[in-house]
């Protein structure tokens, strides 16, 4: 099976994610986490809209650190940007949860690595979610060697897996309080604190 190329979903998830915040009266509710990865920083963002309210949240810090802080210069920010504009994207299936070298534990020297669980709810539609486990590339030569080392764990025919997974109906309740909780680096959703817990550490060509 071919591997499957996200460039253009992730161009078409952030169409979604924009228009939550341009246009939040279209929606009942939405929820969107993101974790961004590269040079052994993270960048953690948490977007709530309820009640036709928009809250944002952001942390930033090094991955083998134990305090991360607020990011109140908006670098999360730039960096999602800069990932989204990224040429070549490819995504981990759930077989890279299981691998002895996950990504979840490692990032990659010359990959950015992105995670993105959003749950978003139309007026008069039914809740949908996707998550995934995204791997962006500057050039085709960095992704053409990411795409050897790590073939067996990235998605092929667009079948990702039941921990990560594109988007689908979203049939749990989920329960929107009035305003997001302030999240610790270890009080998000379990794949999110795992993309950015202190076991990652970047990883070079030489070790």
């Amino acid at each position: 099976m071919p591997v499957t190329s996200y460039t253009d979903y992730l161009r078409d998830l952030k169409t979604v994610i924009d228009s939550i915040g341009c246009n939040p009266l279209a929606y009942g509710y939405a929820v969107v986490e993101i974790a961004i990865c590269r040079n052994g920083y993270g960048y953690k963002s948490r977007q709530l809209l309820s009640h036709g309210s928009l809250t944002r949240e952001c942390r930033t810090g090094r991955l083998n650190a134990d305090c991360w802080h607020p990011d109140n210069e908006g670098l999360g920010q730039t960096e999602t940007e800069r990932f989204f504009d990224l040429p070549e994207i490819y995504a981990y299936s759930d077989r890279a949860l299981t691998a002895q070298n996950s990504p979840l534990s490692r990032a990659p020297w010359d990959a950015t690595l992105g995670i993105f669980d959003v749950r978003v709810c139309e007026h008069n539609g039914r809740p949908r979610r996707q998550r995934m486990l995204f791997a962006g590339f500057a050039d085709s030569i960095h992704a053409e060697f990411f795409l050897a080392a790590d073939h067996d764990l990235v998605v092929h025919d667009h079948n990702p897996g039941s921990q990560f997974f594109e988007w689908r109906p979203d049939e749990t309740e989920y329960v929107l309080l009035s305003a997001p909780a302030t999240f610790t680096r270890h009080a998000d959703s379990g794949l999110l604190a795992r993309c950015t817990s202190r076991s990652i550490r970047p990883v070079n060509p030489a070790s």
